[in-house]
């Protein structure tokens, strides 16, 4: 698992944790600011590539790890600038 996936994970967890949510472009300041790169070597802008990572992260930990449950935690912590969850 690449680095940048984890720290996703595990931010993913600790926001539901404590019942709150990020947005994409909350979450992409928060990995340029951690100097995590797009593949490209760019920095993240907060639009699909952002939500792509997010996707492949739960893509991740629930398809090939099997971890529904921590799987819910991305799906749920990561949310549209409006505060809906982009992936129901």
């Amino acid at each position: 698992m690449n680095r940048k996936k984890l720290y996703i994970w595990r931010l993913a967890r600790f926001l539901r944790e404590h019942q709150m949510t990020m947005s994409g472009e909350e979450l992409a300041e928060h990995l340029n600011r951690n100097r995590f790169l797009t593949e490209y070597g760019e920095e993240y802008q907060g639009k699909r590539g952002t939500y792509r990572l997010i996707s492949a992260t739960w893509e991740l930990v629930h398809d090939q790890l099997g971890l529904e449950d921590e799987a819910n935690y991305i799906a749920d912590a990561f949310v549209l600038p409006d505060g809906s969850v982009p992936w129901k």
